[in-house]
């Protein structure tokens, strides 16, 4: 048994041995069990204070998106030193090229897990701008691949881009 053969939210009553499992892994820790609560406390709005320490379990095992998950809260927080160091964080682990690519994938994990429950925090209503300069820091000739990541050299452009990466999976209010 996985936890990728359990819905992040269920629709119909889990069996006894499902619930079992579940539970052992929350007594566990493990940090998906840790990772995906976090997601859910965070962006169902029920219990954003929780999800942080849910997050942080699973950060202690190396969980990435724990870690993206993690920033993109802090982005969203609404308090401008928080933020600061949403952007920060986002920066580094975008230098390697290896950890963007992981990112990727956590990002695209995020984006289908957030199409399957009640999105109903209010901090995510009002979208972030963390980078203010006019020209955004972009290439000055030919288009700008809005998948195309190595582009962005400005922090606060690529705290923007992830921005925007989730926003288009979010309701809009």
């Amino acid at each position: 048994m996985s936890l990728d053969d359990f819905p992040l939210v269920p629709w119909n009553p889990l069996s006894e041995k499902q619930h079992a499992f579940l539970t052992k892994c929350e007594e566990c820790r493990n940090p998906e069990i840790m990772y995906r609560q976090g997601v859910l406390d965070y962006f169902t709005g029920k219990r954003p204070e929780s999800a942080l320490g849910h997050l942080q379990r699973a950060l202690k095992a190396n969980h990435i998106g724990a870690v993206y998950v993690t920033c993109i809260i802090l982005l969203f927080s609404g308090d401008d030193e928080l933020k600061a160091s949403g952007v920060r964080l986002m920066a580094n682990m975008k230098k390697s090229k290896c950890v963007r690519r992981k990112l990727k994938e956590h990002r695209e994990k995020l984006k289908s897990m957030v199409r399957l429950m009640w999105v109903e925090n209010p901090a995510l209503r009002r979208r972030p701008v963390c980078c203010t300069r006019q020209d955004n820091h972009r290439r000055k000739r030919g288009w700008v691949d809005i998948d195309d990541e190595e582009d962005v050299q400005c922090e606060g452009c690529c705290a923007d881009c992830e921005i925007r990466f989730l926003a288009d999976s979010l309701p809009q209010w």
